[in-house]
């Protein structure tokens, strides 16, 4: 599995914007190829939603402050990037049926790392912390910008 992603990042505020994904699987051989494209894009979804914005918050008594779907942000048909699939069908007899290998999770595991890496190349270092909230991409900006401002100083000295 190899995903990759290019991202925008607003300078000003820190959000995130997928603006393109690729995934590469090896799914063994594909028995449903219109299933399996359905798994990826939909596991890629789940991803950029774990990597961007779906977490649950907690005020200082415990308690859930996003209890409900209006204060929980998902990931809808108007957030999905293109999502370019291509598989690599490699018959591996002793997996599954006719040479087939699982597809429902593997989507989703490898997609947070690549918006993370994406980001990390956009703003020069990475988010440290799921989800990467534009709050947490502006300080990790800020915070690249204010190390860069040290070095320069300390190199006039």
């Amino acid at each position: 599995i190899t995903h990759a992603a290019r991202v925008k990042v607003d300078r000003e505020t820190g959000v995130v914007r997928v603006l393109e994904f690729a995934a590469a699987h090896d799914s063994g051989v594909i028995l449903n190829r219109i299933g399996a494209d359905g798994q990826v894009y939909g596991g890629v979804m789940m991803g950029i939603g774990q990597a961007l914005s779906e977490a649950t918050w907690f005020d200082e008594s415990g308690r859930q402050r996003n209890p409900g779907l209006l204060d929980y942000k998902l990931q809808t048909a108007s957030d999905a990037p293109p999502i370019h699939i291509r598989w690599i069908e490699i018959d591996t007899p002793n997996a599954g049926p006719k040479g087939s290998k699982g597809i429902g999770e593997p989507p989703s595991v490898p997609t947070s790392g690549a918006v993370g890496n994406a980001i990390a190349k956009v703003i020069g270092r990475h988010v440290e912390q799921l989800p990467m909230t534009a709050e947490r991409v502006w300080t990790a900006l800020n915070q690249t910008a204010l190390n860069q401002t040290a070095l320069n100083q300390e190199g006039q000295q």
